[in-house]
């Protein structure tokens, strides 16, 4: 186990700049024995972190909404290579939303941003390998995540790599039930460009219409 019992070395991801000052004070005032090593905004680095020996943290606070990538992809690549991390899901929205991408994809909780307490109490008590009774959390090890995302990878790496960064976001809206334009406002782009996105993950799930792919994008990721 990576986690010496001393302090925990933590890293966090969210996509709002305001939210990542908040969690480093929280967990400052709530785990005086932590120390935040980084905080970033994009999950393509947040990976990248987790995975150079020099930035690897004991754990990771993941917000499940990220831009550019969902919390769960990230989730899903750094546990498809890493047993040892820690992986905290994060949201401010209604948890069911995004409950089981999450846990599918190896986070070991999901827990609301409104509740910083609850997200220190789970960082250390996941570091020190006690699971809670709590229906929030994960009853997959870390070990068993790795294994099994593992082996989804060799027997179907598509489900991996489908879709870019920028569609599983705009997929997640998607599913989520926002509109192309709430979308587009989210993203800072415009509405053509989001639902340009929209038909190129279409082709790619190989289907026609919005319902249709919900329900692929469901089917793909096991809900």
């Amino acid at each position: 186990m990576r986690y010496p019992g001393k302090h925990i070395r933590i890293g966090i991801v969210d996509n709002d700049a305001l939210v990542l000052g908040a969690l480093q004070y929280v967990v400052h005032t709530y785990l005086p024995q932590s120390e935040v090593i980084w905080k970033e905004t994009d999950g393509n680095r947040a990976v990248s972190l987790c995975s150079a020996p020099a930035t690897t943290p004991d754990a990771l606070i993941v917000d499940a909404s990220l831009e550019g990538m969902t919390g769960s992809e990230v989730c899903r690549r750094i546990r498809t290579n890493d047993t040892e991390i820690v992986l905290v899901g994060v949201t401010s929205f209604i948890l069911d939303r995004f409950h089981d991408a999450m846990m599918d994809s190896g986070a070991q909780c999901l827990l609301p941003k409104d509740r910083p307490q609850d997200i220190c109490q789970a960082v250390m008590a996941l570091c020190e390998c006690r699971i809670p009774n709590d229906a929030r959390f994960s009853t997959e090890s870390a070990d068993e995540a790795h294994r099994r995302l593992s082996e989804e990878q060799q027997v179907n790496p598509v489900r991996v790599v489908m879709l870019s960064p920028r569609e599983e976001e705009v997929m997640t809206w998607i599913d989520l039930g926002k509109s192309s334009s709430w979308i587009a406002k989210r993203l800072n782009t415009s509405e053509s460009t989001i639902k340009t996105y929209a038909q190129r993950i279409y082709t790619k799930l190989g289907v026609r219409t919005q319902v249709e792919a919900i329900i692929a994008w469901r089917n793909r990721r096991g809900e």
